[in-house]
């Protein structure tokens, strides 16, 4: 079975292994590299330096409109793939891509469809206290992970973990499960089951109401919310974009087991990063943070650094 594999994510390689122990890879399709840093160097996604390390055909693309589609289509047709697998893509596939493959294209998405439709599904299953969540094999349509079930798989949360611990948890599973879906849909032994669209929710932006992506902005910690709140969107901005606040809304907080009474000399407008946090006695405890134009640091240093010791 000749497959093709849409992806950026840096996760991807448990599920590129996974195809390519079962099948045959005929092309990946991923994202051109970005410049990142203060030296602007380019970065390769993770799908990009696995296909080069295995020999496997790629394409790398800024979007897919104009030449970009059109070089993917054409890629696609001279491979002349049985199955199409998306597994955490950048850019929503357009109808001339789903029309080649008809019904053989299929999105692995990490929530339980249909909740959490959108991009950030991991996210918002960790900010919103979830019990359970995992990931579902979809038949791709032109509707945002909206196209028919093909299997499902639930996962238990623990209630520590982060969005990059559990994506990395939910990847593997999908990698494990993915053999199996493929060949029984192919054989026709699965059945595609629609989606009750009534129940559908959506991964909208807090701070972008209209689309599903995280952004900087959706990490700013409210201090007026409750402990488990405000620690839950530590760990569901975690790797990125980072929970964050103003020295001076730290000392303002009334939910912090710490107390925070910044040095006179102190920039109060400059911002911190809160890497890691816990509940100690129904407060939070910030335990690693990181000031603006500083290195990351423990809190006791942060403490002996930026706080008032006569408080």
């Amino acid at each position: 079975m000749k497959v093709v594999f849409f992806g950026t994510s840096d996760r991807s390689v448990p599920i590129l292994e996974s195809l390519k122990s079962h099948f045959d890879t005929v092309l990946c399709v991923t994202k051109k590299d970005t410049v990142v840093g203060r030296k602007q160097v380019a970065k390769e996604t993770g799908v990009k330096k696995w296909a080069k390390e295995k020999n496997t055909n790629y394409i790398e693309i800024n979007s897919l409109k104009g030449n970009d589609l059109q070089h993917v289509l054409d890629e696609i047709k001279k491979a002349n793939p049985n199955y199409g697998v998306v597994a955490d893509f950048s850019f929503i596939i357009p109808k001339e891509i789903i029309d080649l493959f008809d019904i053989r294209l299929i999105n692995i998405h990490f929530s339980l469809l249909p909740k959490y439709r959108g991009s950030s599904p991991v996210q918002f299953a960790i900010l919103n206290g979830e019990e359970t969540t995992g990931i579902t094999f979809h038949v791709v349509d032109e509707k945002m992970d909206n196209g028919c079930i093909l299997f499902q798989s639930g996962y238990k949360l623990n209630g520590t973990e982060t969005s990059g611990e559990l994506y990395d948890t939910l990847f593997n599973i999908a990698a494990d499960k993915l053999p199996e879906v493929l060949e029984k849909y192919s054989q026709g032994q699965i059945t595609p089951l629609p989606q009750d669209i009534e129940l559908a929710t959506f991964t909208y932006s807090k701070s972008h109401p209209k689309s599903t992506f995280i952004f900087k902005e959706d990490a700013l910690v409210d201090w007026g919310k409750k402990p488990e709140e405000i620690n839950r969107l530590i760990r569901a901005f975690d790797p990125w974009p980072i929970a964050w606040s103003y020295l001076k809304d730290l000392e303002k907080s009334k939910c912090l087991e710490q107390k925070v009474k910044l040095k006179k000399h102190i920039d109060k407008d400059l911002k911190v990063k809160i890497y890691k946090a816990v509940i100690k006695d129904g407060k939070l405890s910030i335990e690693d943070i990181h000031v603006e134009g500083k290195s990351k640091t423990k809190w006791k240093d942060f403490e002996n650094g930026y706080l008032d010791s006569a408080n």
